[in-house]
């Protein structure tokens, strides 16, 4: 017996075979549209626990922002993605490069939400954001975070790659995948960058976005950051 709608849709995202692969198919659109419910729910869901270590209202902000964040990447580099498929020989469409796109995105919402209660878990045990260990905790969960994120990060690529050789059977799709996924991470760190705050600094009062979060990118910060440790030690 076929699971119906969106859980037919998470059992092709999870399984063997992706609902997103090259067949034919007349229902891509509903297929795309509960991939992007499945994103939504599984990133919801790991935002929520992501900003609970501060606050409410902070868990609340990031239970929001960080589906805004994946939706926006996802939604940014399909074109870019398709582009460069194209460029190296594979006959995607720009609806087939978004259909391969959302679903990767939506693989990584899925693997964050079932990695959510073990980061409220970690919110609740570590000393809290206005104890003299915080910083402590801070840095704690900011490695647990990068953590989960490329765990889940991984497992979508691999899923990704094997969707991309069903479109080319004969190529090696390792080297599209690491460029989409450089593409990825190059809109996403920004964006990222400007969604700020999303689990909360000591001292720092919970809010939806920083002040002028658009002054600046993460890369000039990295820059600085380690120019500083290079040149100026401490």
């Amino acid at each position: 017996m076929q699971a119906p709608g969106e859980l037919s849709c998470l059992n092709e995202l999870c399984g063997d075979s992706g609902p997103f692969a090259a067949r034919p198919d007349g229902d891509a659109r509903r297929r795309t549209r509960d991939a992007v419910l499945w994103l939504v729910a599984g990133s919801s869901a790991y935002g929520a626990a992501m900003g609970a270590w501060s606050s409410f209202e902070l868990s609340l902000y990031a239970a929001i922002k960080l589906p805004v964040l994946l939706v926006a990447t996802a939604g940014v580099n399909a074109l870019a993605n398709g582009v460069v498929a194209r460029a190296a020989g594979y006959r995607l469409s720009l609806g087939d490069a978004l259909r391969v796109v959302v679903a990767a995105f939506a693989l990584a919402g899925i693997v964050l939400g079932s990695l959510a209660p073990v980061v409220l878990l970690f919110d609740r045990t570590v000393p809290a954001p206005w104890s003299p260990a915080a910083w402590r905790s801070h840095d704690l969960l900011g490695v647990l975070h990068v953590a989960a994120i490329a765990i889940a990060g991984t497992a979508a690529v691999v899923r990704q790659r094997r969707w991309l050789a069903e479109f080319a059977p004969r190529r090696e799709p390792g080297a599209l995948a690491f460029a989409w996924l450089a593409l990825n991470l190059f809109v996403g760190a920004q964006l990222a960058w400007n969604l700020r705050p999303w689990f909360g600094s000591p001292g720092m009062a919970s809010e939806f976005l920083r002040e002028h979060p658009f002054d600046g990118t993460c890369y000039e910060s990295v820059f600085r950051l380690v120019a500083q440790s290079t040149f100026d030690p401490k």
